[in-house]
């Protein structure tokens, strides 16, 4: 079933409770209406989004902000992985390392600014505008099979608002049309990529939401020791592709995501997983950089973890952030994995938790750089 719109479709009470139309924000409204002909219900028909999303991006009025779509190409220096023990990955991983290496894989970025930011030269360029410049590397969500998408430009430009900073978003190849481990890859790449132009590693932090936290998880974890960031954020992440705990169940009724058995070759984590060769799927969903909960946590940078306690991801963010303890672990009552970027109050709530970890994490590295 095709949805035909986000802002009516979603308007259950149990869906909406709490989200009235004061609530709505001004680019909630300008993404419901760039993305509405995209979204469906049942994904397990779905086909994809193109490899870089429709082409119909929105004109973003100048006085709100600006983004510019640019191409990359992954260093040369980038050394092949080390797959943490995990040799189905190491193989898939360095295939795609070569290949790169032979320029047979296209990699694209966005920068987005808002404007409010002080002009101090090339805001749309991918230089560093001062020696000691932060940046977000923000991974959207899409249930794999997104990304980044048009509407998702005016998120990029109210995070850069609230929080000061400018943000590059890697534009990861998706499903189906691209399977695991390709965005992992990208992402890897286009941190690498940052570091090459000349941003400190200390100066980024990674913001995942969704699928795209599940995604940044597994690179941060093959670039550990090499390459380590200030901190993450992750946002109603997704940890588990085999789906074993009870929030699926739980919270099904109040919560956007559908479940369907990771057994399933049309469910999202089969999408993502791809062709097994008579290998058992699930087996292989539950290893490390396909599901970040069943992880070594060693090498993490700083970490700040949202959830809605709506949200059917809500157990294994839990079961995560236990096996952290020095994780920033934040929860939202009554908010699901659809609300928890619904509304002014809410919205509110995200950004000033996500503002005072970037702060802090960003403010100790460099402190830290001067003893």
């Amino acid at each position: 079933m095709r949805i035909s719109g986000i802002v009516d479709s979603f308007s259950s009470p149990a869906m909406m409770s709490g989200v009235g139309d004061a609530e709505v924000t001004d680019e909630e409204r300008a993404m419901a209406r760039a993305v509405s002909h995209e979204l469906f219900c049942d994904i397990s028909g779905h086909q994809g989004f193109p490899p870089t999303g429709p082409s119909d991006e929105p004109a973003i009025p100048p006085d709100v902000g600006s983004y510019r779509i640019f191409d990359y190409a992954m260093p040369a220096t980038q050394p092949p992985y080390q797959a943490l023990g995990d040799d189905y990955s190491l193989k898939l991983l360095n295939a795609l390392h070569s290949e790169d290496l032979a320029g047979q894989c296209e990699h694209s970025m966005v920068v987005s600014v808002s404007a409010t930011l002080p002009s101090k030269g090339d805001m749309l360029g991918a230089k560093p505008l001062s020696e000691d410049e932060r940046i977000v590397v923000y991974l959207p969500g899409g249930a794999f099979i997104g990304g980044d998408t048009p509407g998702s430009k005016w998120m990029y430009i109210r995070m850069s608002m609230e929080l000061g900073l400018r943000v590059f978003t890697p534009r990861y190849h998706v499903a189906p049309a691209f399977r695991y481990p390709r965005p992992v890859h990208d992402v890897c790449t286009a941190i690498a990529f940052l570091v090459a132009c000349g941003f400190r590693p200390q100066n980024i932090v990674v913001v995942g939401a969704s699928a795209g936290a599940n995604i940044g998880l597994s690179a941060l974890r093959l670039l550990a020791g090499s390459i380590d960031v200030a901190g993450c954020v992750v946002v109603e992440p997704c940890l588990d592709l085999t789906l074993s705990l009870d929030s699926w169940q739980r919270n099904q009724e109040v919560c956007v995501l559908p479940y369907v058995s990771p057994a399933h070759p049309g469910s999202i984590s089969r999408m993502y997983l791809g062709p097994v060769d008579g290998m058992d799927a699930v087996e292989l969903l539950g290893r490390p950089l396909l599901s970040p909960l069943f992880a070594d946590v060693g090498g993490l940078p700083p970490m700040q973890i949202q959830v809605g306690m709506d949200d059917v991801l809500y157990d294994e963010c839990v079961a995560f952030a236990k096996r952290i303890p020095t994780a920033e672990f934040i929860t939202y009552p009554g908010i699901n994995h659809y609300t928890m970027f619904r509304g002014r109050t809410q919205l509110g709530r995200f950004y000033g938790n996500l503002l005072n970890f970037v702060t802090r994490v960003t403010s100790k590295r460099v402190v830290d750089d001067n003893k």
